[in-house]
């Protein structure tokens, strides 16, 4: 394969397992599935797991995504081996989750990567081991799975897990909230407005305030009150200030009702 090549397959690899294995459920796809094709059974199986496309059935999921992992289906192993963590559709088995989302892992999809650093990271005490976690984050998030990369900035902000580099942190901050991610937004956000790895820039700050927001984020849209409260990065405005934090306190956001509370 050469590089021209590799870009858009490691694009697809990045591609979330639902944009992948969405399909409209149709008799000839069933038809391919009953002749073993391996997307089709894969693509059955999501229908049935996810409850879209197909009437919900885990059994039938399970079933499907079965068949595609014993041939070697990256995403089938990845949903098989994430049901296996969660106890979804079947009983939980933290070994049998780690056997197939090696599995995928192995052959470099950064979802499966990202979910096994899950697995080692938050599993049960027989499992966890937090090197091993960080080292699978590290290769979903070169794989561009903006979770991984929400991970790592998060490891390396706190310190706990990773010695506490705000650069680092920034870094990967960043390349989460450039594809969207809210949490990603909000914290790269927040290195603007303190200058934690990057230069000090509260306007910048609140544009990333505001797009996360927009996505719900509770802390950002306190942080978005805050702001307009204060007039840093944006004009002062109360009114303003006060939407955005009655916004996060009617969703129980503790910060926010605490502020509103002091403005009275």
């Amino acid at each position: 394969m050469n590089a021209a090549q590799a870009q858009p397959a490691a694009q697809a690899k990045s591609q979330s397992i639902t944009v992948r294995l969405q399909s409209n459920y149709t008799p000839a796809l069933q038809k391919a599935a009953d002749q073993g094709n391996l997307d089709a059974e894969a693509k059955v199986g999501f229908g049935y797991f996810r409850g879209k496309t197909l009437p919900h059935d885990y059994a039938k999921g399970i079933f499907w995504l079965q068949k595609a992992a014993d041939q070697g289906h990256s995403d089938a192993e990845t949903l098989l081996g994430n049901a296996y963590q969660q106890g979804v559709g079947l009983p939980k088995n933290q070994e049998k989750a780690i056997f197939w989302l090696q599995k995928a892992a192995d052959q470099a999809f950064p979802q499966a990567q990202n979910f096994l650093g899950e697995v080692y990271e938050t599993g049960d005490p027989a499992v966890r081991n937090i090197e091993k976690a960080i080292s699978w984050y590290q290769k979903a998030a070169e794989g561009n799975s903006v979770t991984a990369q929400a991970h790592l900035g998060m490891a390396y902000h706190e310190g706990t897990k990773l010695p506490k580099n705000y650069e680092k942190s920034t870094f990967w901050f960043k390349k989460a909230a450039l594809q969207g991610d809210d949490q990603g937004q909000f914290f790269y956000g927040l290195a603007c407005l303190k200058g934690e790895g990057v230069a000090k820039n509260p306007r910048e700050a609140v544009s990333w305030f505001q797009k996360a927001a927009d996505q719900g984020n509770l802390q950002a849209t306190t942080r978005l009150g805050l702001a307009y409260a204060s007039g840093e990065g944006v004009p002062a405005s109360k009114e303003k200030a006060v939407f955005w934090l009655r916004k996060a306190a009617g969703q129980g956001e503790p910060n926010a009702q605490r502020i509103l509370s002091m403005m009275r």
